[in-house]
C-alpha cells in the first residue's frame, strides 16, 4: 500500500509539473495537448465500457448456457479450459486482513501518515486560493486545479483513516486465518482478446453507419433537387421536338408521377459587386416548380410564384411614385446612369419592372444579392454586331433564395420562368430538357426502357444512377476501404487470440495429455479449441454489435451537431442490418481461423510429453 501511495504522489507531482510547463507554452501547443488528452479519455472510456459489456456477456453465457455447456462434451471441455481455476480469499477475509495490517503498523508510521496527510491538505488549500504569489494555481485551468484538490484531499483522508486505525487498533497480534473460495474466471489474455474483438466491431459498425448516413443524405439531396430521369437531345444545341407531346407520352409510363419539360442553359451572372461563371439556368413553369418536391419549403426569403409576378418584387413607392417625385424627375434631366443632379440632392430613376429569377443560396451570397436585387445574366450565344459576336445580356430581379442542402447546387443553380428562359436563349416555343420523377427512385431501369420506346432513339434517356455514377462509386469504394482499415483492429485482436491460445496450450498441456490418454481423438482436441475460439468470437461479436448499434441509435436520436462548413446540421447515421450481420460474421470467422494453429499444436501433443512437462 505504501508503494501505491508513493506512485500516486509521484504521478500527481508529474501532473503538476506538466501543467505548469503547459501554462507557459503557446496556444497551439495547449490546443493539441487538450485534444490529445480528450482523445486519451475517450479511448479509456471505450475500453472501460467494452470491458464491462464483455464481462456481462461472459457472466450471462456462464449462467444461462449452463445446461447447453453441460450437455455437450467439447463445449464443456473448451469452456473449462478457457477459464482459470484459482483459490482466492473471500472479500470479507481481505477486509479483515487489511484492517489487521493497518492496526499492527505502530505509532511511528501513524505519525508519519498524519504529517503527510497534513501536507496534502495544506496543498489542497493552497491550490484553492488564487493569490498573486500562487503562480501555479493562477496558471492552471480551474478544472485541473479541482482535480488536483480532489486527489490531494482523497489521499489525505486515506492517510488520516490509516493513522487513526494504527493509533486505536492496539498491537495487533497474529493475523486471522483467511477463508478461501474457488474462483473460475476467464484468463486475462483471453479477456483482452475478447475486448479487442468487441472494440473492433463497435468502431466498424459506428463508422460504417455514419458513412452510410452521409451517403443516404447525399442521395436524398441529389434526388430532391435533380430528376430521377432526364431526357435530352443528342446534340447539345438541339431540342426535344414537341415538348408537350413528349411530356404527355412520358406521363403515361407506369411509375411516373411527374414529367416537366424545361429549358437548360449555362450562363454567367453579374451583380454590382461580383460575377459568377458556369451558372446553370433552369427555365420551368413556376406552377410546376411549386408542385414539385425539389424546392418545396426551401425558398426563403422570396416565393416561387414571384417568377410569374415580378411586380410583387417592387415596393409600393416604386410602383406608384408620388406626384412630387414625378415632377422632380421631369424637372431634372437624367444622365446615362439614371442619376439626376442638381438642386439640393440626387434622385435615382425608379426601378424597372424586370423578370424574376431564383438564386441558389451560395450564388446569392457570392453576388451579394437579396430578394429585389437586380442581376445581369450573360450568355455567350449572342448576336453578331459590327464588331463581331456580342454576348447576350439581360437584367433580372431576384425573386427568391433557394436552399437545396448541397453546396454545389446552391452555388451553380438558378431558376426562371419558362417563357423568360425561352426568350433569353432564343428558343422560341422549343425546349431542350424533360425531367421525370418516379414513385420509387430505385426502379429506374424499366422506366428508362419504356421512355426510350415511346420517344425513339433520337433522344438520350439517362437516370440519376448513370449521371452520378462516379460519385456513388467513390463513396462505395471509400466504405470498402474503411471496412478493411478498421478490420485490422479485429485482425490484431485475432493475433492476441493466437498468442493467448498458445499460452493456454502450454498451461493446459497436462490436461490435454490426460484427455488424449483417456481416448480423445485428434479431431476431438481440434474441436475443443475451435469451441474456445467460437466462444471468444460469439461474446466479442455480441458485445461489439450491442455497443455499435446502441451508439449509432444514440447518435441518430440525440444528434451530434456539425459546423456550418459541412452543410449538414447534425451527424447522419443510417444502420444497415446486412452490414451489421456481415461485420459480426466476419469477426466470428476471423476468431475461428485464429484457433487453427493452436488447435493443431494441441492435437499433435504426445500424451507422454504432456504428462512429463505439464
Amino acid at each position: 500500500m505504501s508503494r501505491l501511495l508513493a506512485i500516486l504522489v509521484g504521478v500527481s507531482a508529474l501532473a503538476v509539473a506538466f501543467a505548469a510547463a503547459l501554462a507557459r507554452a503557446g496556444v497551439e501547443t495547449r490546443y493539441y495537448t487538450l485534444v490529445s488528452g480528450q482523445l486519451f479519455v475517450v479511448i479509456l472510456l471505450v475500453v472501460l465500457v467494452s470491458s464491462v459489456f464483455t464481462l456481462l456477456y461472459l457472466l450471462a453465457f456462464g449462467r444461462l448456457g449452463r445446461r447447453f455447456i453441460a450437455d455437450r462434451f467439447p463445449v464443456f471441455v473448451g469452456w473449462t479450459m478457457l477459464r482459470s481455476h484459482r483459490v482466492t480469499p473471500t472479500p470479507r477475509s481481505r477486509l479483515v486482513h487489511a484492517w489487521h495490517a493497518a492496526a499492527s503498523r505502530g505509532r511511528g508510521p501513524a505519525l508519519r501518515d498524519l504529517v503527510v496527510a497534513c501536507v496534502l491538505g495544506a496543498a489542497a488549500l493552497v491550490l484553492g486560493t488564487r493569490t498573486p504569489w500562487n503562480t501555479l494555481a493562477g496558471a492552471l485551468s480551474p478544472e485541473f486545479v479541482l482535480v488536483l484538490r480532489v486527489v490531494c484531499l482523497s489521499l489525505a483522508a486515506y492517510l488520516l483513516a490509516r493513522a487513526a486505525v494504527a493509533t486505536m487498533g492496539g498491537r495487533g497480534g497474529e493475523p486471522p486465518i483467511a477463508r478461501l473460495r474457488a474462483r473460475t474466471a476467464v484468463t486475462l489474455p483471453t479477456f483482452i482478446s475478447i475486448v479487442g474483438v468487441s472494440i473492433g466491431i463497435w468502431a466498424l459498425i459506428v463508422v460504417l453507419s455514419v458513412m452510410h448516413g452521409f451517403e443516404e443524405d447525399l442521395r436524398d439531396k441529389i434526388l430532391r433537387t435533380n430528376a430521377h430521369i432526364v431526357v435530352e437531345p443528342e446534340d447539345a444545341a438541339g431540342v426535344i421536338g414537341d415538348p408537350f407531346e413528349a411530356q404527355d407520352a412520358v406521363r403515361g409510363v407506369a411509375g411516373v408521377i411527374e414529367a416537366n419539360a424545361y429549358v437548360h442553359g449555362e450562363v454567367m451572372m453579374a451583380s454590382s459587386t461580383n460575377i459568377a461563371v458556369n451558372v446553370i439556368i433552369k427555365g420551368i413553369d413556376p406552377d410546376a416548380l411549386a408542385r414539385s418536391e425539389q424546392l418545396a419549403g426551401r425558398v426563403s426569403p422570396g416565393d416561387i410564384h414571384w417568377l410569374d409576378a415580378p411586380e410583387a418584387l417592387m415596393s409600393d413607392r416604386a410602383r406608384y411614385p408620388l406626384v412630387a417625385e414625378q415632377e422632380y424627375e421631369r424637372a431634372h434631366a437624367l444622365d446615362d446612369d439614371g442619376v439626376a443632379s442638381g438642386g439640393l440632392g440626387r434622385t435615382r430613376r425608379p426601378p424597372e419592372l424586370l423578370p424574376g429569377v431564383l438564386l441558389g443560396a451560395e450564388l446569392a451570397v457570392s453576388l451579394n444579392a437579396d430578394v429585389g436585387s437586380e442581376v445581369q445574366i450573360i450568355s455567350p450565344d449572342g448576336d453578331v454586331g459590327p464588331t463581331g459576336l456580342r454576348p447576350k445580356l439581360k437584367s433580372f430581379r431576384v425573386a427568391g433564395i433557394a436552399t437545396t442542402g448541397m453546396y454545389e447546387y446552391d452555388q451553380k443553380l438558378a431558376w426562371m420562368a419558362l417563357d423568360d428562359a425561352q426568350r433569353f436563349f432564343g428558343m422560341g416555343a422549343d425546349l431542350n430538357r424533360l425531367e421525370v420523377r418516379l414513385v420509387s427512385a430505385e426502379e429506374t431501369d424499366a422506366a428508362v426502357e419504356a421512355i426510350r420506346e415511346r420517344l425513339g432513339p433520337s433522344l438520350l434517356v439517362t437516370d440519376w444512377k448513370t449521371r452520378n455514377k462516379s460519385l456513388f462509386s467513390a463513396l462505395a469504394l471509400e466504405r470498402v476501404v474503411m471496412f478493411i482499415v478498421l478490420g485490422f483492429i479485429i485482425l490484431v485482436a485475432s493475433l492476441l487470440i493466437v498468442s493467448s491460445l498458445v499460452m493456454l496450450v502450454v498451461e493446459k498441456s497436462r490436461d490435454i495429455a490426460i484427455l488424449k490418454a483417456l481416448g480423445a481423438s485428434h479431431r476431438g482436441v481440434v474441436r475443443t479449441f475451435l469451441v474456445i475460439g467460437g466462444v471468444i468470437g460469439v461474446i466479442g461479436s455480441a458485445s461489439g454489435v450491442t455497443l455499435g448499434v446502441a451508439t449509432s441509435l444514440a447518435i441518430e436520436h440525440l444528434g451530434v451537431p456539425l459546423p456550418d462548413e459541412y452543410y449538414i446540421s447534425s451527424l447522419p447515421v443510417q444502420l444497415d442490418a446486412l452490414e451489421v450481420s456481415l461485420v459480426a460474421l466476419a469477426a466470428f470467422g476471423i476468431c475461428l481461423l485464429a484457433t487453427l494453429y493452436p488447435s493443431r499444436e494441441a492435437a499433435a501433443m504426445s500424451p507422454v510429453e504432456g504428462l512429463r512437462h505439464g
